[in-house]
């Protein structure tokens, strides 16, 4: 499946929903709130797509 802007993906070493805010090359760059609460903070990263997968 492909990965888009706005998807919501997951990582195996990452227990968050992950959301893709931008795509490049084999990389996207994922947002997510650390412990899943909105009110925490947020972190950002790039992650290489082939360890996402799309919820």
């Amino acid at each position: 499946m492909t990965i888009k802007i706005g998807d919501y993906v997951s990582s195996d070493d990452n227990e968050a929903t992950l959301t893709v805010v931008a795509l490049e090359g084999d990389r996207a760059l994922c947002r997510w709130f650390v412990d899943g609460d909105v009110d925490g903070d947020e972190q950002e990263a790039w992650i290489d797509i082939a360890a996402l997968t799309v919820l």
